[in-house]
């Protein structure tokens, strides 16, 4: 008798315990950034950092045992924390393949047993045919449409200097860097602008590598060569609050616009920028979604490049104030996977409901 009675008791255990608590994936995420989000490690913006956290939530609501490895901008350590990912044999591994540091190491990897999956920066096609020819099992990839993104933020800056002002558009680009996918495309977008408007007298554009401090040198700088420059053009928010500390030190903040990218909180003493594009810092959450509905849907994946980027407006900023102060645990991402009962779209305006249900 008292042998049954444990053996309902152990059943009962089981029921108790979470269903899904068998089924979590085990998922590696090395993240190219910092996991500390303070102003004097994170000097590009705290990015990285973010996307790590939204991650985090999404993986909460999908049964997601999530381990993240931060690279701390170092890619020598990148390749070491993903030596050792591959070794610690996760369910699935997601890699950033910043100046392809990444798609030129998995090659020289034991691979074949761990799905892979690329988020932000993937192999150009050709690498990618390569490595599916040298046993990397890789998966899918989602990248933001940086090429849009830089065209949208010139024609945004163009329309905000033609209702605020009737001198002519005398635009400088602060590019980020000259080798990332996301800096290049941002500026091919920003190149098709140019091409498409000859009323724009285009000043140039100067690499500030992300950074506030060499944006704000460097626009000291362009104000003393060219002061009648009126629209900047930045690649992220960050290289826009260094131009925003300096055209406020030479009083030029009220007659030149400036936008960036990311709907990165306002550092104090800085004034907003004029337009700021965001929403990529999601992506991460949205890579989970599609790796539990490959996992448990054996939906097929494939490599996509998302239009997610928007202009922060009134209707937008409540999610931008929670994926900056605090995080989108409100949000249920299980919602959006190919398996909830009603699948609902990633996108932005989905997102902003769903934090205001």
């Amino acid at each position: 008798m008292q042998r049954l009675k444990n053996h309902w008791l152990f059943l009962l255990a089981c029921l108790i315990v979470s269903p899904h608590s068998v089924a979590a994936l085990n998922i590696i995420f090395v993240n190219p950034g910092f996991a500390d989000s303070s102003a004097e490690i994170n000097t590009t913006g705290n990015f990285w950092f973010k996307v790590s956290k939204i991650m985090r939530n999404a993986a909460d609501d999908l049964d997601i045992n999530l381990h993240i490895k931060y690279a701390n901008r170092n890619h020598i350590l990148m390749k070491e924390l993903i030596s050792q990912a591959i070794k610690d044999q996760p369910d699935y591994l997601v890699v950033v393949d910043e100046k392809s540091v990444v798609s030129k190491y998995l090659s020289k990897l034991n691979t074949k047993n761990i799905p892979i999956y690329f988020l932000y920066s993937r192999p150009a096609i050709g690498k990618f045919i390569s490595l599916q020819r040298d046993g990397v099992n890789i998966i899918g990839s989602v990248i933001p449409d940086n090429y849009a993104a830089g065209k949208t933020l010139a024609q945004q800056l163009l329309i905000e200097h033609t209702t605020t002002s009737t001198q002519p558009a005398n635009m400088l680009a602060l590019i980020g860097d000259y080798t990332t996918p996301a800096s290049l495309e941002r500026v091919s977008g920003l190149d098709e602008f140019i091409t498409q408007h000859e009323d724009v007298n285009f000043i140039g554009k100067e690499v500030a590598n992300w950074s506030e401090q060499e944006s704000y040198i460097k626009t000291l700088a362009f104000m003393e060569f060219a002061p009648e420059i009126n629209i900047i053009w930045c690649a992220n928010d960050a290289i826009g609050f260094g131009v925003k500390r300096a055209l406020q030190a030479h009083n030029r903040a009220h007659n030149v616009v400036v936008g960036g990218m990311n709907w990165d909180s306002v550092p104090q003493g800085i004034e907003a920028l004029d337009i700021t594009l965001g929403g990529h810092v999601l992506l991460g959450a949205y890579a989970l979604i599609n790796i539990v509905d490959h996992h448990n849907a054996h939906i097929y994946l494939n490599h996509t490049k998302l239009a997610i980027f928007n202009n922060l407006t009134a209707e937008i900023e409540p999610l931008a104030k929670h994926i900056n102060e605090t995080d989108l645990a409100n949000i249920d991402f299980s919602q959006f996977s190919k398996t909830a009962t009603d699948p609902q779209q990633f996108t932005i305006d989905n997102l902003v409901k769903a934090l205001n249900k």
